[in-house]
């Protein structure tokens, strides 16, 4: 009795937990050299983790970083030479051919990723660039179309786009731009349900099975 207590107490707070939204935070940032940085929130801002693509201002994480790889590429050199002979590729090109031969196996993936992208709501956009290309000629025809798009969406939208040109006859590029969605992880279990259960997804992971038991 009192285990059945505990496993639904257990599962109303993990299905309260996952009602509390997921904010994912894209930005770039381009003087000369773009660099991209990503936010992920949770709990309303309370954590919170980001990740930039430029490390020059945290040179001690870098170096952990560059430690960590190495250490790792190290260890997996000595399982290369001391670990087991890699199956010949013609088993796994073969295990490839069988897997996208299984039926509906295409449609079922694409519906899954459907409804995984229906379930981010689009919280922010916002770009204002300015781009030159090296030639001219192409800065004004390609910069001239795209901020045209920019214009409408700027019009018919809450979200700000904007793109100039920039004539430094060479390649430039200088601005920012975020995107911002939101997320609520309960709602990303009913189609991760559906395409795990689905006859082409159980089918696959039957052959893996096969494959894996038949290689031992």
């Amino acid at each position: 009795m009192w285990f059945v207590v505990a496993l639904c107490v257990l599962i109303a707070l993990t299905a309260l937990v996952m009602c509390i939204p997921v904010d994912l935070g894209l930005r770039v940032e381009a003087d000369g050299r773009p660099t991209v940085g990503f936010t992920l929130e949770w709990l309303f801002g309370r954590v919170k983790k980001y990740f930039r693509s430029d490390q020059r201002k945290d040179p001690t994480r870098s170096a952990k970083a560059v430690a960590k790889e190495e250490k790792k590429r190290r260890k997996k050199e000595k399982d290369g030479k001391s670990g087991k002979k890699s199956r010949p590729g013609r088993e796994s090109a073969s295990l490839v051919w069988r897997i996208v031969r299984i039926p509906r196996l295409g449609k079922s993936l694409g519906l899954f990723l459907k409804r995984l992208v229906k379930c981010f709501r689009l919280r922010q956009l916002y770009a204002d660039f300015r781009l030159g290309l090296e030639d001219p000629a192409d800065t004004a025809l390609i910069v001239g179309t795209v901020s045209q798009a920019a214009m409408l969406s700027d019009l018919f939208s809450p979200h700000h786009l904007r793109v100039a040109p920039a004539f430094e006859n060479d390649w430039f590029i200088e601005g920012e731009g975020a995107l911002g969605f939101r997320v609520y992880p309960i709602s990303l279990v009913p189609p991760v349900v559906l395409f795990l259960f689905s006859p082409s997804t159980l089918r696959v992971a039957g052959l893996l099975i096969r494959w894996k038991i038949r290689g031992r």
